[in-house]
């Protein structure tokens, strides 16, 4: 019962990881508030990418804080800053607070983010380990899903309520301190040296990041959609608050399923794989522009956020398959900037778009023709290397 405890409370880590969006069906009520108040669309979407920049700066800031910190200590400071910045919202609405609270919540997710891999390496081996990992991935999908439909619930009672759902980083907290042993006390044994990380060569560092800017452009998109999402519904009067919430939490539960069949869709498609996911994404987005109803807008959205799941698992996937293990850190890092560069700048993104038209959908049919491009281009190269 003790290592089951422990299981849990370790996969828990991983729960809020991409809650940072979770709040978006919170996105027309606080439009409503803020706009009162002077500010503008862009600026209160700017609150939602705001964490992303965060996360970014301490996944940059890691190896230094990795002198000063322990482990044990960095997980119970991200998840106080995950929890106390997350729930700040609710409690003062001021646009300057909520501001800061978004920062401090980056901060706390990007602390906790560097070490929700690393720390089940120390606690299992073997093929225990494996079958953690694999949790450990459902887990961040789940939780980030369950977030999203509880905001739907809060939202009922105000905005700010939907905050509330980070107070889950303190019920995250006690099950850490209470059932996770310290790195010490476990019974795996770590090397006591880490072995001199090589040197990536050019080509490696262009095929990374390569890599990274597919996986930033993916996410870019699906952040953007989480984002707009809830606002279309509003304005074109497709749906609910709740209803955008049940839709949103679907589309990440799309990732359950995407990575099930991640396996098979490899075997079967190969090297084809990464220019279809982005062709399908690029079918969805299409959906969305052209839906004028809340079923056809269901449709593109879990569409959407069934290959944004594959292209995110496929870039890990060639990430290991072809970077040498003294390498990988440094080839992962640079995978997971490109992968907080693009949530991070979805609203600005967005804002851009505004530029060309008023439409609250403009951004749907913009993205879809950009990846038709890139999906193409993909394609024709694969059929040129593979003559």
């Amino acid at each position: 019962m003790k290592k089951l405890l422990e299981k849990v409370s370790l996969l828990s880590l991983s729960l809020m990881l991409v809650s940072t969006f979770s709040v978006s069906p919170a996105l027309p009520k606080m439009l409503t508030h803020y706009e009162a108040k002077g500010y503008r669309v862009g600026q209160v979407e700017l609150l939602f990418s705001l964490s992303s920049f965060a996360i970014l700066g301490i996944l940059l800031a890691t190896p230094l804080m990795n002198r000063w910190l322990s482990e044990r200590l960095t997980i119970i400071l991200g998840l106080v800053l995950l929890a106390v910045g997350g729930m700040t919202p609710f409690f003062f609405q001021a646009y300057p607070v909520v501001f800061v609270s978004r920062i401090i919540l980056g901060a706390g997710v990007g602390l906790i983010n560097a070490r929700a891999i690393s720390i089940i390496g120390e606690h299992f081996s073997g093929r225990e380990r494996v079958q953690m990992l694999g949790y450990r991935g459902s887990a961040e999908v789940l939780g980030s899903a369950v977030c999203t439909f509880l905001v739907g619930r809060l939202l009922k009672i105000s905005w700010s309520a939907s905050f509330l759902i980070y107070g889950l980083g303190f019920v995250i907290l006690f099950l850490y301190l209470a059932f996770v042993a310290k790195p010490e006390d476990s019974q795996v044994q770590l090397p006591k040296t880490e072995p001199k990380t090589s040197r990536l060569s050019s080509g490696q560092v262009l095929y990374i990041t390569g890599l990274a800017l597919y996986a930033g452009f993916v996410i870019l998109v699906n952040t953007a959609i989480t984002l707009r999402l809830p606002l279309v519904m509003e304005r074109l009067q497709l749906g609910t608050d709740s209803q955008s919430s049940l839709i949103l939490s679907l589309m990440m539960l799309m990732g359950i399923l995407a990575g099930a069949l991640f396996a098979f869709l490899l075997d079967w498609l190969k090297d084809y794989l990464m220019a279809l996911v982005v062709l399908a994404l690029s079918a969805g987005l299409f959906i969305l522009w052209f839906a004028n109803s809340l079923w056809w807008l269901a449709l593109g959205a879990l569409m959407t956020g069934f290959v944004y799941s594959l292209g995110v698992t496929l870039v890990f996937h060639r990430i290991s398959e072809t970077i040498p293990l003294k390498q990988l850190n440094a080839a992962t890092t640079v995978v997971l900037l490109g992968c907080n560069l693009g949530g991070g700048f979805a609203s600005l993104v967005l804002q851009f778009f505004g530029l060309f038209s008023s439409s609250v959908n403009i951004s749907f049919i913009l993205f879809a023709l950009v990846s038709l491009f890139l999906g193409l281009s993909l394609l024709l190269y694969q059929r040129l290397t593979h003559q």
